[in-house]
C-alpha cells in the first residue's frame, strides 16, 4: 500500500474499466471534507516533522564541530544520523506529495513524474524501515556481542546496505507506474487522469506477489528483526540486572550497565515500538483492501484518512524520543 488513498482507488485490473465504470458515467472523484482536513493535517505534520529532524540534525553537526580533532561521532550518533536522514527524505517526499494528491484528485504531473515520484515514494519508505532495522541489530550486538568502539566496519556495512536495498526495491515502481486518461460522462478520453500501476502486470497474482512483497520488506520482516532484536535486548538486561553478569560482560565493571548504553538501548525498544504502533494500522488497513477491494465503501473516509496520517507520526515522534532520552 505504497500510495495514496485517490491512486489506489484508480488501480485496478485491465477488465475492470469498462462502460459501467463511474468515472465514465461522469462521476469523477473530488476533495471532500474528510480529504481536506487530511491536507491540512498532513502539512502540519510535514512542517513538524521537518523541524524536528533538521533541528537534530544541525545538533549532530555542531556535536561534531565541538569534538576534539580527529575523533568521530559515536556508533549510535551515527546510525541516529542515518535514520534522522530517512525521515526526513520521507517527509520531504511522501508528506508533500500525499497532500497535493489529494489536493488535484487526478494527475497532473506527467508521465515522467508519475514514474520518479512513484520511485522517490517507496525509496523514501523503505529507508526509515531498513535504518530501523540497523539501529536494532547493532544495539542487539552490542549487549549480546560487544564489539569494540573502533570496530565501525560492520556498523558501515548495515548502513550501505539499507540505502542499497531501498534504493533497489523502489525500482520496480519506475516499470509498473503510468500514466492513464479516462473519458467523462461527454466521452472526451482528457476527463480524468491518474497515475496508476493499471495494466503493468500480465497476471493479477504477478501485482498480488507485487503487493505483498513490498508489504513484508516495508512492515513485515523489519518488524519481525526489530522484535527478536529488541526481545533479546530486553531478555539479557534482565538477566544482568538480576545480578547475572557472568555471560555478558557490558563494561569493565561485571554488575553494573554503563548508563549511557542502557539509554540508547532504552532509545531503541522505543523507536521500535513508535514504528509499530504507527504502521501498523495503516498496514492493517492495506491488507483488508489487498482481500476486498470493496471495503472501501465500508469503511468511511475519516476513519481511512485516519489511519493513513497515524502513520506520519512516525517520523516526527523519533527526534521526540531522542531528545526524551538525552535529558
Amino acid at each position: 500500500m505504497a500510495n495514496g488513498a485517490s491512486a489506489d482507488q484508480s488501480q485496478n485490473h485491465c477488465s475492470s474499466i469498462n462502460s459501467s465504470s463511474p468515472l465514465m458515467q461522469g462521476s469523477l472523484p473530488t476533495l471532500t471534507l474528510s480529504g481536506k482536513i487530511r491536507v491540512t493535517v498532513t502539512f502540519v505534520l510535514f512542517l513538524l516533522s521537518t523541524a524536528f529532524n533538521a533541528t537534530f540534525l544541525l545538533k549532530l553537526q555542531q556535536w561534531t564541530q565541538k569534538k576534539e580533532k580527529g575523533k568521530k561521532l559515536s556508533r549510535m550518533n551515527v546510525l541516529l544520523k542515518h535514520l534522522t536522514l530517512a525521515n526526513l527524505l520521507e517527509t520531504l517526499i511522501v508528506m508533500p506529495l500525499d497532500g497535493m494528491w489529494n489536493i488535484t484528485v487526478q494527475w497532473y504531473g506527467g508521465e515522467l513524474l508519475c514514474k520518479v515520484l512513484s520511485y522517490l515514494k517507496l525509496f523514501s519508505m523503505y529507508a526509515p524501515a531498513f535504518m530501523m532495522v540497523v539501529i536494532s541489530l547493532d544495539r542487539s550486538l552490542a549487549i549480546t556481542r560487544p564489539l569494540p568502539v573502533s570496530n565501525s566496519k560492520l556498523e558501515q556495512s548495515l548502513i550501505g546496505m539499507a540505502w542499497l536495498l531501498s534504493s533497489l526495491f523502489a525500482g520496480p515502481q519506475l516499470y509498473i507506474f503510468r500514466m492513464i486518461h479516462l473519458a467523462d460522462g461527454s466521452g472526451q478520453s482528457d476527463g480524468f487522469s491518474q497515475c496508476v500501476t493499471h495494466c503493468s502486470f500480465p497476471q493479477w497474482w504477478h501485482q498480488a506477489f507485487y503487493n505483498f512483497f513490498t508489504f513484508s520488506c516495508l512492515f513485515i520482516i523489519p518488524l519481525l528483526i526489530t522484535l527478536i532484536c529488541n526481545a533479546k535486548i530486553i531478555f539479557t538486561l534482565t538477566r544482568v540486572l538480576h545480578q547475572d553478569p557472568h555471560k555478558l560482560q557490558l563494561n569493565q565493571s561485571k554488575n553494573n550497565i554503563p548508563r549511557a548504553r542502557l539509554r540508547t538501548l532504552k532509545m531503541t525498544v522505543a523507536f521500535a515500538t513508535s514504528f509499530t504502533v504507527c504502521w501498523t494500522p495503516y498496514y492493517v488497513l492495506g491488507i483488508w483492501y489487498w482481500f476486498d477491494p470493496e471495503m472501501l465503501n465500508r469503511v468511511s473516509d475519516p476513519v481511512n484518512h485516519f489511519f493513513f496520517l497515524f502513520a506520519f507520526l512516525n517520523p516526527c515522534f523519533d527526534p521526540l524520543i531522542y531528545g526524551y532520552f538525552s535529558l
